[in-house]
């Protein structure tokens, strides 16, 4: 059973990105005043442009897939998580069914502890914040998620186009830049997230392959930057010239390497850590 729901999982994920590009996009067309100079689908418009915007459609949608991509791995552990606490185990006696039960309502309690305020406070001293730096990051944190709320509120009252990446990653961007990246990578730690992307599969005669990258690493640095998530390294390929050869730090079996590759799609799947 577990695995029927992941498996669901997996495959509603990408139908899910296609269709909210699909109805994104319908809706900014159809509610959203177009400006002067904006590229659509128009077929009277230059085949040119008409390619611009295509191209720009299936980077919307090569994101905004793996964003989902990131949430189906972190959801898989949850549900393994939820599924243990949930099934029964087969037990011979009365007595060995009580100690599963009390097995599980300690369990429960423990996930419980843990996402309470009070246990994330203690996770984040653990990770070595003071208790005083620990208060603030659990305040700073509803802050942002509540200023982020409020602009796509805003957004949408207005009729405004809404980024929706943008806006998704607002306060995670927000917390990074205001603690600096050695800080949210204890950060991430404490709330058991990623630190690096691992690379769960390379695709054929694509640039990490060619480069050398292999299932099971871990990419830390591309061109410079940390780069905590498939999110952080799609932006990363995205900034400067297309095709210009860059750097990528990659963890291989506890040791770092580096390897080299032209900047644009690296042509690896992959996800969060999961633990």
């Amino acid at each position: 059973m577990k695995r029927i729901v992941i498996a669901s999982l997996l495959s509603a994920s990408g139908a899910f990105a296609a269709a909210g590009w699909y109805f994104l996009t319908l809706y900014e067309s159809e509610s959203t005043p177009q400006a002067d100079n904006s590229i659509g689908f128009d077929a009277r418009q230059s085949v040119k442009n008409r390619l611009a915007a295509l191209e720009t459609a299936v980077s919307d949608e090569r994101q905004a897939r793996q964003l989902l991509q990131e949430e189906v791995f972190y959801l898989t552990s949850e549900l393994e998580i939820l599924a243990d606490l949930q099934i029964p185990s087969r037990v011979e006696d009365s007595s060995s069914e009580s100690r599963g039960e009390d097995s599980r309502d300690s369990r429960r309690e423990e996930i419980r502890r843990r996402n309470s305020r009070e246990g994330r406070a203690e996770q984040l001293v653990a990770a070595g914040f003071l208790p005083s730096q620990a208060d603030w990051i659990l305040q700073r944190e509803q802050e942002l998620q509540m200023a982020a709320l409020q602009d796509r509120f805003d957004a949408e009252r207005s009729g405004e186009p809404i980024d929706w990446m943008a806006n998704r990653n607002q306060s995670a961007d927000a917390l990074r830049e205001e603690l600096g990246d050695a800080d949210y990578e204890r950060y991430l730690e404490a709330n058991n997230r990623s630190t690096n992307v691992a690379v769960s599969s390379v695709i054929e005669s694509s640039p990490a392959q060619v480069a050398g990258l292999q299932p099971g690493d871990e990419i830390y640095r591309y061109d410079g930057q940390r780069v905590f998530s498939m999110t952080d390294l799609t932006r990363q390929t995205m900034v400067g010239e297309p095709g210009q050869n860059v750097a990528v730090d990659v963890m291989r079996n506890g040791n770092l390497i580096q390897v080299v590759m032209p900047r644009g799609p690296v042509g690896i799947t992959g996800g969060r850590r999961r633990y």
